[in-house]
């Protein structure tokens, strides 16, 4: 039985004069036009929900252009069609201070797409809305919060970065969609105690397609299965899921899967050989469909330093495969909710989640659907259609900031 529900499309009818669009609600039409600013196709998770919810929003009505900074990724390949897409030429391709110019980049395709709202679809885009708001003051700038705004640190050098996220990032920016309310409450004095009620609110990531149903889970294995998903990147810190696996693997046996790609390979792969695992590990690179890799998981394990909600832990849930994870976002312990789900391990070291692995493979292997009640806030068609209210009231927003006062 599928878990996503759908929402009504709320896409109205087109003023073929005004080319705005009436969604039948109180006030002014909403313009209809959404820009998506994004460096590149990278297969991050902020990358992979901008192009569900671009299909989504397109799906609905609305006129979509993505302006990447550069075509590189292997992302590019999955624009919906019908999505519109402008490429910076010459390209601004990735580099330790490309995201600095590639606001003022975006200025000129920004004008020939003469877009009615802009999205940021995530933290690492913040930067480029200065520039945006710089060259097009009235145009509504919204943006989602996919990780923490401020890294953990020190107490006063916490309150010294959330000054400067505050003035420098945020600013520019009209509107924050949180992808969790933990996040949220978690970041309310970054934003600030004024400006959080009206700037801030929470809108779950579409983590799961429309009408999605999970893969028949096919188990239990013989040999336990534990899956790992992200970037080899240090955020991700999936060295630390080889050391766990090497403190269950002495135990019990099982076999290790790593599905995604990045810059720590060779480590990772130096690792692995260093810890005598060859054979036992497996490191198949970047997976579109992890769907069937799940139907076979016992477990995901996550070890990341630090998300938002990631992504990889609702797909698991909603396939009916418990957790094991680091305490790595505010939400983990809402999303972990029962030892059913799995178990957030707080002291991160591998002999505590090899602990915890012990524990979650002894659990049912499969819960007709259990792990997954609840999730139906990720489906692709509830997530879109919530951001489409949020820009249509933000545009109506500016619209009244923008008419000519009397007297």
């Amino acid at each position: 039985m599928p878990i996503a529900a759908t929402t009504a499309g709320g896409a109205g009818i087109l003023d073929k004069q005004s080319g705005w669009r009436s969604n039948n609600q109180p006030g002014p039409v909403v313009k209809q036009h959404i820009c998506i600013v994004v460096h590149d196709f990278h297969d991050g998770g902020s990358e992979m929900m901008a192009l569900r919810l671009a299909g989504e929003w397109h799906r609905q009505g609305r006129a979509v252009t993505i302006v990447a900074g550069s075509p590189d990724g292997r992302v590019r390949e999955r624009v919906p069609h019908g999505v519109g897409v402008e490429v910076l030429d010459p390209p601004i391709p990735r580099s330790r201070l490309s995201l600095f110019r590639l606001g003022q980049g975006m200025v000129p395709a920004l004008r020939r797409v003469a877009p009615d709202v802009v999205f940021i679809p995530g933290n690492f885009h913040f930067i480029i809305a200065r520039a945006i708001r710089r060259h097009f003051p009235g145009l509504p700038i919204i943006a989602k919060v996919s990780n923490p705004l401020v890294p953990r640190l020190p107490s006063l050098l916490g309150r010294m970065a959330e000054v400067v996220v505050r003035k420098l990032l945020l600013a520019p920016i009209d509107k924050l969609a949180f992808i969790s309310p933990e996040l949220l409450a978690a970041d309310h004095d970054v934003i600030g105690a004024a400006r959080a009620p009206v700037m801030a609110t929470v809108i779950p990531d579409p983590n799961l397609p429309e009408g999605y149903s999970p893969p028949p889970r096919l188990g239990p294995q013989t040999l336990p299965l534990i899956l790992a998903i992200g970037r080899m990147e240090a955020q991700k810190n999936l060295a630390l899921a080889v050391r766990a696996f090497a403190a269950l693997v002495a135990h019990q046996n099982a076999r290790l899967v790593i599905l995604g790609e990045g810059r720590e390979r060779p480590a990772l792969e130096a690792l692995v050989r260093l810890l005598g695992l060859e054979g036992k590990v497996e490191m198949p690179g970047f997976v579109p469909d992890v769907g069937a890799m799940l139907a076979q998981a016992s477990l995901l394990l996550m070890t990341s330093r630090y998300e938002g909600v990631p992504a990889a832990l609702i797909e698991a849930l909603a396939a009916d495969v418990p957790v094991v994870s680091t305490n790595c976002s505010p939400s983990q312990k809402a999303l972990i909710a029962s030892p059913l789900h799995g178990r957030v391990v707080d002291d991160a070291t591998p002999e505590h989640l090899a602990e915890a692995m012990v524990a979650v493979l002894a659990l049912p292997f499969a819960t007709r659907g259990a792990r997954a009640v609840g999730l139906c806030r990720h489906a692709s068609g509830v997530s879109a259609s919530r951001y489409l209210a949020l820009f249509d009231s933000t545009c109506r927003s500016s619209l009244v900031s923008l008419r000519p006062q009397a007297g």
